[in-house]
């Protein structure tokens, strides 16, 4: 007979269980439940779904943007194609009007473009405001441009041609085209682009993303109306990374803006009207440790090649940075004022500015160096000799300057060596004194313009005690890594050179020329509103498009058990109930 004892120790027991299938549950792999991996895994720079430009297309859902038929998780709204729910889709035709995403927060989208012409005539041509991760993929062989004319009300944040609240990853080797009366392409999270043609014209900012940029094999050209690239964030962990590649931005306001900056390789080429590189918080920093980078700047006033608030470090890679001697704008400038610092650890450097303003490595660096007084005009020859007469260095600098730094792997410490401008020959010694004269003058307060630092200080004037201190209150270390002492977004330390994904050396041609040249920058990113979405499929819609996995779903399978537990308790109380 089952008497209320037996029902009171079954009713404990079965809550046990519960709970220990939850907590198992709830720390993952228990009972073999464990999702399935969808190359999409955190902890890398750029996962194998970011790099899968050429996925198969066969089983994913039509969409003709011309005919305005749509399959799958997706319909159309009169000129807007609304796409809902987690799947892949390919995209062909022309329509005036804009493509929404919002679906899931866990949903992966896949939208594969081939061929595709759209043209906003009001806000973003291509809006995703709720989605786990977005890829636009450009379809081999194609052409596709996404256009907006104007924004009459950003008010909501949306305020790109291109705007994503959530991950976006453009890859594929089609092109693309993105025009637009603001900003070019605006992500808040994490921006990735692995591959394609990309060609961008804004009013503003270029690419714009709050948590990162990131760059692989894609070709890009900006023409900006205010900055290239920008990354930044509240927390001052905005970062843009550069491991392979081409980017050009041949005009813009500023090149490449964030708060810690990274090329590991590629080609970059930038010609701005203010900064080339800059990384704008105390905290920040500016690491090279590979790639072909190239800063021209004709006309800029007080403007600098590479301007870190914080420090500098280059460490492979080559560089060629030309700023106007007659704007009194620095080739290289570090926020010694507060602790930063400006170190070759490597790599080949051709700097040239004014010496107003001029800058040199911090002794401490572990490359020799040189700097110079010297005058050049526009397009002067130069040359650095060793003390045998053979060439460490060779260029033509295209502006005039008063100023040179120096630096090749092939110099030796305490080495006499020749300079030579346009034929005119100065001998010089390798021994890592940024001021070689005591012509030079220093810092932005000198010359009246940024800082109060007057004249130039070198790394031992430094005081400790004015090291900029990072968001999280910790110190800055003493010697430099990236970024402010921590690790990359990957979470690896960075390396020492630069290695594509696929572990072969990067395929980017330079341009013609001693150095290849470079990149852009960027503003501000308004957050925006997280807006909820839920499915809209309309009643008379269905879809056919659905989501799997190797695993069945961890959460669908405990909530099945626990109800079931949950049907065998009240069982057993009813019982209970009945006996007594």
């Amino acid at each position: 007979m089952v008497t209320s004892k037996h029902i009171d120790a079954l009713c404990a027991l079965i809550t046990l269980l519960a709970l220990v299938l939850t907590v198992l549950f709830m720390n993952g792999r228990a009972l073999g439940l464990e999702s399935a991996p969808d190359g999409d895994s955190d902890g890398d720079l750029f996962t194998d779904n970011d790099l899968d430009g050429d996925w198969d297309a066969s089983a994913a859902s039509p969409i003709d943007l011309t005919a305005r038929t749509a399959s799958g998780g997706a319909y159309f709204a009169e000129s807007e194609l609304h796409i809902v729910s987690a799947g892949r889709y390919v995209l062909t035709g022309s329509l005036e009007g804009s493509v929404t995403v919002e679906a899931r927060s866990g949903d992966k989208i896949w939208l594969c473009l081939k061929g595709v012409d759209i043209t906003s005539a009001d806000g973003p041509a291509l809006r995703v405001e709720q989605a786990e991760k977005v890829f636009l993929t450009l379809a081999e062989g194609t052409e596709n441009t996404l256009r907006s004319e104007a924004f009459s009300d950003t008010s909501d944040g949306a305020d790109g041609a291109v705007y994503s609240r959530d991950d976006l990853t453009l890859n594929g080797s089609g092109a693309l085209t993105v025009e637009s009366a603001t900003h070019g392409i605006v992500c808040n999270d994490d921006l990735v682009l692995t591959g394609g043609a990309i060609r961008i014209t804004a009013a503003e900012d270029g690419l714009h993303a709050n948590d990162s940029v990131r760059i692989c094999e894609a070709d890009i050209e900006i023409d900006a109306g205010d900055d290239g690239v920008t990354v930044s964030n509240d927390l001052g962990t905005g970062a843009f990374t550069m491991e392979s590649g081409v980017l050009r931005i041949p005009s813009c306001y500023e090149g490449v803006e964030g708060q810690q900056i990274e090329v590991r390789g590629g080609t970059i080429d930038i010609t701005p009207t203010d900064d080339g590189f800059n990384a704008k918080e105390t905290y920040s920093n500016i690491l090279i440790t590979g790639g072909d980078i190239r800063v021209v700047n004709e006309t800029g006033r007080d403007a600098d090649g590479l301007d870190s608030n914080g420090s500098i470090r280059i460490a492979g890679g080559r560089v060629f940075i030309s700023v106007s001697d007659a704007g009194g704008s620095a080739a290289l400038d570090a926020g010694a004022e507060t602790g930063g610092t400006c170190l070759v650890d490597g790599g080949t450097v051709i700097a040239a500015g004014s010496s107003a303003m001029a800058e040199g490595f911090d002794s401490a660096s572990a490359q020799p160096f040189v700097t110079a007084q010297v005058r050049g005009s526009a397009g002067s020859a130069i040359e650095l000799l060793d003390e045998d007469g053979n060439a460490l260095l060779t260029g033509t600098v295209p502006c005039s300057f008063s100023s040179l730094i120096l630096s090749t792997p092939d110099l030796t410490l305490g080495e006499t060596v020749t300079l030579s401008v346009n034929g005119e020959k100065t001998e010089l010694t390798a021994d890592n004194q940024s001021s070689p004269t005591s012509g030079f003058m220093g810092g932005r307060g000198f010359m009246g313009g940024r800082g109060d630092r007057g004249n130039f200080m070198s790394q031992s004037e430094t005081a400790a005690s004015n090291a900029p201190t990072p968001p999280d209150g910790t110190d800055i270390p003493d010697s430099f890594t990236f970024p402010n002492g921590t690790t990359p977004p990957d979470g690896t330390t960075a390396p020492d050179t630069a290695v594509p994904p696929d572990g072969s050396a990067a395929t980017a041609s330079p341009p013609t020329g001693a150095f290849p040249m470079g990149g852009r920058g960027g503003a501000d990113l308004q957050t925006g509103d997280r807006t909820r979405f839920q499915d809209r499929l309309p009643q008379n819609v269905t879809s056919d498009t659905t989501q799997t996995s190797a695993a069945p779903n961890r959460r669908s399978v405990l909530l099945t058990l626990l109800s079931s537990l949950a049907l065998c308790v009240g069982i057993l109380i009813a019982a209970k109930t009945k006996h007594i």
